[in-house]
């Protein structure tokens, strides 16, 4: 089964309200699915598309791994953040998009989705998104998709919850055909600007590539 939410403030990208508490809202270090990438691809040289960047903490990750990163973002209060913490990295491309509607450019060799399927507001959105981002991937290209399920969540305090919470094998069922080189269903303990106390969130981790 899975949930939707509804988002009472109504903003854009869903996580507008905490950007404006604070000058960084999700902190400066990567995420670990990330971080591991170059394990299983060559990041120095590689086009890379960060869709749903927020405040870049993976987009300067991998350029400053090598590669070139397109990074977008539905809201522009997350892209003004990003800007103002990373203002000197030649290797990445801010802009606005949603990539749900359409991704900009093609080929990529690594594509990086970090918490942006729980803001869609349905399944069938959340499915034209990964199919837009599969779409734009090069054979052989990575994916990492990071997003809440609908395992055990925590938000009773958020004042802007996720729109959609769908299960562990609805992501999975996103990404038949392609080869799952990594996949997890494990819970997080986080706390950040507007829901300070600590709360946990299940996550769907997932790292596959296209095939050849």
């Amino acid at each position: 089964m899975t949930a939707a939410i509804s988002d009472p403030a109504a903003n854009v990208g869903g996580c507008d309200h905490g950007y404006a508490l604070t000058p960084c809202l999700w902190g400066v270090e990567p995420e670990p699915y990330v971080e591991a990438l170059d394990r299983h691809v060559t990041l120095d040289g590689a086009r890379a598309l960060d869709a749903g960047c927020g405040e870049g903490r993976n987009t300067v990750f991998l350029a400053r791994a090598g590669a070139t990163v397109d990074a977008v973002d539905i809201s522009e209060l997350a892209l003004e953040h990003a800007r103002r913490l990373w203002p000197d990295e030649p290797r990445i491309t801010w802009g606005t998009a949603d990539v749900s509607l359409a991704v900009p450019g093609g080929g990529y060799d690594v594509v990086v989705c970090d918490s942006v399927l729980h803001w869609n507001s349905s399944l069938d959105q959340a499915r034209r998104t990964v199919r837009n981002l599969q779409v734009a991937t090069r054979p052989g290209g990575v994916h990492v998709l990071c997003s809440f399920n609908d395992r055990a969540q925590q938000l009773d305090r958020h004042v802007n919850p996720p729109r959609l919470l769908p299960a562990h094998q609805e992501y999975l069922r996103m990404y038949a055909g392609w080869e799952l080189l990594r996949v997890e269903d494990i819970t997080i303990i986080s706390s950040h600007a507007d829901v300070p106390e600590p709360h946990t969130h299940s996550v769907t981790k997932i790292l596959a590539a296209r095939p050849r």
